[in-house]
């Protein structure tokens, strides 16, 4: 799968096409290009990707070209039919970064935590007087999440995913580094 030039990407990020990012979390949180939004291939990539954007808009998928056929194909066989491929490595402009909190240090943030899972999922475990807010709702109703906020999920692949829309929205939240897998086996204090 062949990448777009780094040209066109611009000009279709200027004409305001849809970016989405299907890079691994980390990669994400390292280093991404203002105003993506990451549905990690690694993840729930096809539903998350269906929370954010129709299936007939223009979107570019910014991936590593180690995952780009498998992101545009994985896309094109759920239906959205207008997709160009953008290979991160090519991007030459400022980029941005995400703290993140380590699993280890959850404890200190329960306070302020949001779960961002599936109700179904929150259901069955999830950290001990935090509230639900799933992903979808987000991003019905984004004002749900205050600055601040810090998210969590089951691996953390929802979590980012609804940080960096967040952002989007100038609302400036985190999340915890793995979700909640990593809180069981690094913060074994933590209410669960």
């Amino acid at each position: 799968m062949s990448s777009i030039s780094l040209k066109e990407f611009k000009t279709l990020r200027s004409s305001g096409v849809s970016v989405l990012d299907s890079r691994p979390t980390n990669d994400f949180a390292k280093s991404h290009i203002n105003n993506s939004i990451n549905a990690s291939i690694n993840g729930s990539f096809e539903y998350m990707v269906s929370c954010f954007f129709s299936k007939h808009e223009k979107l570019v998928i910014v991936c590593n070209s180690s995952n780009s056929a498998e992101s545009f194909l994985r896309l094109e066989s759920e239906g959205y039919t207008n997709l160009d491929i953008f290979h991160y490595v090519l991007w030459d402009q400022e980029t941005s970064t995400l703290s993140r909190v380590k699993a280890k240090n959850a404890k200190s943030y329960v306070g302020t935590m949001k779960d961002v899972s599936n109700a179904e999922d929150w259901k069955l475990l999830h950290v001990k007087g935090v509230a639900n807010t799933p992903l979808k709702e987000i991003i019905t109703n984004y004002r749900l999440i205050s600055d601040g906020d810090v998210l969590y999920c089951g691996n953390g692949h929802k979590s980012i995913a609804a940080v960096s829309y967040l952002r989007t929205k100038n609302i400036d939240t985190t999340d915890i580094i793995g979700g909640l897998s990593a809180m069981l086996i690094e913060a074994p204090d933590l209410e669960i």
